[in-house]
């Protein structure tokens, strides 16, 4: 009997934090949430449609959604959808799983606030074309299809971990930076990694191989609250085979200032996010 009594209260102590969870989900408006997220991305020329709504499990999604920005479409989603994970609870931990439906694929986070297990992600079959960012932001014609992989753990310093990337079959044209163009390229093979350390996110090496040209990306990578209008501090270096150059002769002439060493081109990305430049 006292076996079933201690038993009793204890379910009844463990299950008090979720029931005040569901409590306050239920009486919490949404409409507050998406007048802070308006005001968060207003500062930043960005707009946020549609609105927020409530799922049966304790979360919040967006169906159809399209993030912009004064020059058009950044990104869209079928759903996006957050949800308080109710078993870690129990152990003292907060974690959140995010789900975002880009076309036909997908891309999975778990954030825990506390502990030091700190994100998980998994993305993979994300097309490019499925992006406008590239097409509004860029001008480009994009095609590809995203992979990523990678965990993030917590510590004195902030986050740190590795982000694995690769974009399988990646191709495209009409790439604009500023005033320069970048070359058309086609069946590149691209291997990359994203290092965080202290809190702060670094592009280590993003590779990109394919018939006569050979590019490598890399810089610090924006991030936080304020990520879109965060000045950009990264470089690309392209080394473009003698019949590949011959081909775009007019595109390497225009890049001939960046020209660090024969046959190698080291051009510097500056600007944010949503206004990228060459200089």
């Amino acid at each position: 009997m006292k076996i079933a009594l201690l038993a009793r209260r204890a379910a009844f102590l463990a299950a008090i934090p979720v029931l005040f969870l569901l409590f306050c989900y239920l009486l919490f408006p949404t409409a507050r949430i998406d007048a802070a997220l308006a005001r968060g991305l207003s500062q930043q020329g960005l707009t946020l449609a549609p609105a927020v709504h409530k799922t049966l499990l304790p979360g919040l999604a967006w169906d159809n959604l399209l993030l912009s920005s004064e020059q058009g479409q950044l990104l869209s989603c079928e759903r996006l959808q957050f949800r308080v994970l109710l078993l870690p609870i129990f152990v003292g931990r907060v974690v959140i799983s995010g789900r975002a439906t880009i076309g036909k694929g997908h891309l999975d986070i778990r954030y825990a606030l506390n502990g030091k297990a700190a994100l998980d992600l998994d993305a993979d079959g994300i097309s490019l074309a499925d992006i406008p960012f590239f097409k509004s932001v860029l001008g480009a014609r994009t095609a590809g299809n995203l992979w990523s992989r990678g965990t993030l753990q917590r510590g004195a310093k902030g986050l740190s971990g590795d982000l694995k990337l690769e974009v399988k079959q990646l191709e495209f044209s009409g790439v604009k930076l500023g005033a320069f163009p970048l070359p058309d390229a086609a069946n590149l093979k691209t291997q990359g990694i994203v290092r965080v350390s202290g809190g702060k996110a670094r592009l280590e090496s993003f590779t990109l191989e394919g018939d006569g040209i050979y590019m490598r990306l890399s810089g610090d990578l924006p991030s936080g609250a304020n990520a879109a209008v965060t000045p950009l501090n990264m470089s690309m270096e392209i080394m473009p085979k003698p019949e590949f150059l011959e081909k775009q002769k007019l595109v390497f002439m225009l890049l001939a200032k960046f020209m660090t060493s024969p046959g190698v081109y080291t051009v510097p990305i500056r600007g944010t996010l949503l206004k990228p430049e060459i200089l």
